[in-house]
């Protein structure tokens, strides 16, 4: 519970000055380019583990929330630009046993990410932004099971790989979504851009 409360602070005073530097920005420039600056916002579904049909109980799993920053570092990299920055995110998972009691898994990673933003179609449309890229970083996680009083702490490296786009409604803000997998399938978000 300590992590959830402590990501939720985070991502509240990433938010607040994101959107007040946002306000004074002059705007991002779509599309990704070298010093370009991107903070997402973002849902997510789908686990890494499927409990419910490998042991048979009823597990509900509850979207993650995802905090994730991207810098543009090297442009003209063929028809694209490479970024590098960060997520974090946090999901949490349980299990009630019949007589009431709960088994709780929580996660959180922690991470860099590179990305690799195709601007090959940017003079037809700057506003879409399509990415693909690589996430190395460590999954914390902790399981608390209260029927037969036990709780367990992880900590483990952890990678994947994902694919995205954004699109950019005004310079500063879109959307975006990504598929792949580093603690969520699919993720879905707004992006703030500066």
């Amino acid at each position: 519970m300590k992590n959830a409360v402590l990501f939720k602070s985070a991502v509240a005073a990433l938010l607040i000055t994101g959107f007040g530097y946002a306000a004074k920005a002059q705007g991002g420039d779509p599309p990704f380019v070298k010093g370009s600056n991107t903070i997402g916002l973002s849902i997510g579904f789908g686990d890494y583990y499927n409990y419910a049909t490998t042991y048979g109980y009823g597990w509900t799993v509850l979207p993650s929330i995802n905090l994730s920053y991207d810098h543009g570092f090297f442009e003209n990299v063929g028809p694209g630009t490479i970024g590098i920055g960060g997520i974090i995110g946090i999901k949490n998972r349980y299990y009630k046993y019949g007589n009431g009691d709960k088994y709780t898994d929580n996660s959180v990673i922690v991470g860099v990410r590179g990305t690799y933003h195709l601007t090959l179609l940017a003079d037809k449309n700057n506003k879409f932004d399509p990415y693909g890229g690589v996430f190395l970083g460590v999954r914390i996680r902790n399981t608390n099971d209260r029927y037969w009083d036990e709780t367990h702490s992880y900590v483990n490296p952890t990678s994947g790989l994902f694919v995205g786009a954004k699109y950019n409604f005004v310079p500063n803000f879109g959307a975006f979504a990504e598929v792949g997998y580093d603690i969520s399938f699919l993720k879905l978000g707004l992006n703030l851009n500066f």
